[in-house]
């Protein structure tokens, strides 16, 4: 049995140029998809990484913003609640802006029903002899028509450790005077000595007043009834049964009629908190430590994550939106990219 060799043609110098011309551009088509490639990762990873970063710093700055426009609004909500009608002095009803809302024959719309506001002052005084000073600012505000609450006068021989108080000698008292005359009880400590700080915050309870006053005429309706069952008690089962549901509405009615005097007492004598120093002491500063910084530290943490959280929720939405869009465009791109790669390499194969 023969065989036969195979003939190979002949490999021409022109065929071999060909060929190793087609291989170094496979080879350099490879090369440089590779190097695309790695560098179009590594502008990914970057552009991650920053937009990572930017979505954090945004977040941090748009949770507070957006935590600043919701208090603002309830702050404004109750700025324009405490713009009430306060009455004046005289008896005549004094808006906020200080102006008599009087109508033709002297009484007030009922548009514009009374508010309910509770006022409270808190007054840094410097005196000379402090003691003295708050004696004579108790007398005032009895004289008024309040009372006294609290009054504490540091030995002048010790330390004190009342609050607001810089060293013995000094004197703290809490006084409860009308509200109609708060303001010009404030204005008379001048005569006692320098003034050094004044504030006067006020509290809308109108809403609660009115819930308090409901819910009492409710329950006060709801207790004769009950009354009105026991007089008509057929048998002692029924008696019981009234006697029993009518001491449980009447702790409940005793319990809101005491927290309507309170609020109304509150309302109608405005509380003044007056700190009374001697000249020339030294302001002592609030106590610095581990503790203080550990706390502060602490808060100004759980506030700034709050922000990012707050934040990352308000950006979420769009992130998803933005993340889809970058899809897109990556699947299009590749695309494209394949179809540029078979485009290089047809001419070679050919």
């Amino acid at each position: 049995m023969s065989t036969e060799e195979i003939q190979l043609p002949e490999l021409t110098r022109t065929r071999q140029d060909e060929i190793e011309r087609t291989l170094f551009a496979e080879i350099e088509t490879t090369t440089r998809e590779t190097r695309e490639s790695s560098r179009r990762h590594r502008r990914r990873v970057w552009a991650y990484t920053a937009a990572a970063a930017a979505v954090v710093v945004v977040a941090g700055f748009v949770g507070p913003a957006l935590g600043n426009l919701t208090g603002g609004a309830s702050s404004g909500s109750t700025a324009s609640e405490q713009s009430v009608a306060l009455p004046d002095e005289d008896g005549s009803e004094m808006s906020a802006g200080g102006t008599a809302d009087l109508g033709d024959n002297g009484t007030t719309s009922a548009e514009a029903p009374e508010r309910a506001v509770v006022a409270r002052a808190e007054t840094r005084l410097e005196a000379e002899d402090p003691a003295a000073a708050a004696q004579t600012i108790g007398d005032r505000a009895e004289a008024s028509g309040g009372y006294v609450e609290s009054m504490n006068v540091a030995d002048a021989a010790e330390s004190t450790g009342m609050a607001g108080a810089t060293g013995p000698g000094d004197a703290r008292i809490t006084v409860r005077v009308p509200a109609s005359g708060l303001a010009s009880f404030l204005d008379d400590l001048n005569d006692l000595g320098t003034v050094q700080a004044s504030d006067i915050s006020r509290e809308d309870v109108t809403a609660q007043t009115t819930d308090l006053d409901a819910r009492i005429a409710a329950l006060d309706a709801s207790v004769d009834r009950l009354r009105g069952l026991i007089s008509d008690a057929a048998s002692t089962a029924d008696l019981l049964t009234a006697e029993d549901a009518l001491a449980g509405r009447q702790a409940e009615l005793d319990s809101l009629r005491a927290q309507a005097d309170a609020l109304k007492d509150d309302v109608a004598l405005s509380s003044a908190t007056i700190t009374i120093t001697a000249p020339g002491a030294d302001v002592a500063a609030d106590p610095q430590g581990f503790g203080d910084g550990f706390s502060t530290g602490w808060n100004t943490l759980v506030v700034t994550l709050n922000g990012i959280v707050v934040g990352l929720g308000f950006l979420l939405p769009w992130l998803v939106l933005a993340g889809i869009v970058v899809a897109i465009v990556q699947v299009v791109r590749r695309a494209r990219r394949r179809r540029r790669s078979r485009r290089d390499l047809r001419p070679a194969d050919d």
